[in-house]
């Protein structure tokens, strides 16, 4: 018997139940005309309304409001049957398609951040926040936060500390240039540096802190000399990502 004739069947008996019933019911009952005792006036009556408990509830009425409740739960039965459920998983978390983009998309762009993202993909934000936390709930993804955003890798062990870090910066494209410039010429200057980029001095000076404070560069000064130097970890790095 499938669920659909079940419910008709428990719908048929309560409407049986409640044809059988009216005889017993209607014993409960007592009508006066209200012309022999005339109803009292609104502002004699201080009585306030008292609840019933349901067993007290004639059964007729009983057995109505049990086969609303009977519809309701096969109505909700059915469309959660319709709808499907399955509990995502590692294993399964890729079977939807949009999540499958996303993470295709986070693969393609090591290091890509949740505006990144929604550009790459054409998905709305909202949208794109739920399916990152399934990813990252089923240890697909990982995130990483720098001063700038939360950025997304896959989370196979593909990448070292470093890579993640060297990547995240490759992401932003002044970086980039200005890691190129260092890879080419080492331990250039700020001047250099804005000259090469058509940047003012101060404009470079807040790239290269952002870059010393997540350790690709470290500072050397001398005098009133100040020069950038790649950290030797960095450039091995960055010799896999940066043509030379």
């Amino acid at each position: 018997m499938t669920l659909w004739q079940a419910g008709v069947l428990v719908f048929v008996l309560v409407l049986v139940l409640a044809l059988v019933t009216p005889g017993m019911a209607a014993q409960e009952y007592h009508v006066q005309s209200g012309y022999v005792s005339p109803p009292l006036p609104l502002s004699a009556v201080h009585s306030s309304p008292e609840e019933i408990p349901v067993w007290e509830l004639p059964l007729d009425l009983f057995l109505i409001l049990a086969a609303g409740w009977a519809a309701e739960l096969l109505i909700a039965i059915k469309i959660w049957a319709a709808l499907g459920y399955r509990r995502v998983t590692r294993s399964n978390v890729l079977a939807q398609a949009v999540r499958s983009s996303v993470f295709s998309a986070i693969r393609k762009n090591p290091g890509i951040h949740l505006r990144g993202l929604a550009r790459e993909t054409g998905i709305r934000l909202g949208t794109l926040r739920h399916h990152l936390q399934m990813l990252s709930q089923t240890g697909k993804i990982t995130g990483h936060k720098d001063v700038e955003a939360l950025r997304f890798y896959e989370n196979n062990g593909m990448y070292t500390e470093t890579q993640q870090r060297v990547l995240r910066h490759l992401r932003n494209a002044t970086r980039k240039q200005i890691l190129g410039i260092l890879m080419r010429q080492p331990s250039a200057c700020r001047d250099d540096i804005a000259g090469q980029l058509g940047f003012t001095g101060a404009a470079v000076t807040w790239h290269m802190n952002v870059l010393e404070a997540d350790s690709i560069i470290h500072v050397e000064r001398t005098g009133r000399s100040v020069r950038y130097v790649i950290s030797e970890d960095v450039n091995r790095c960055l010799h896999d990502y940066l043509p030379a």
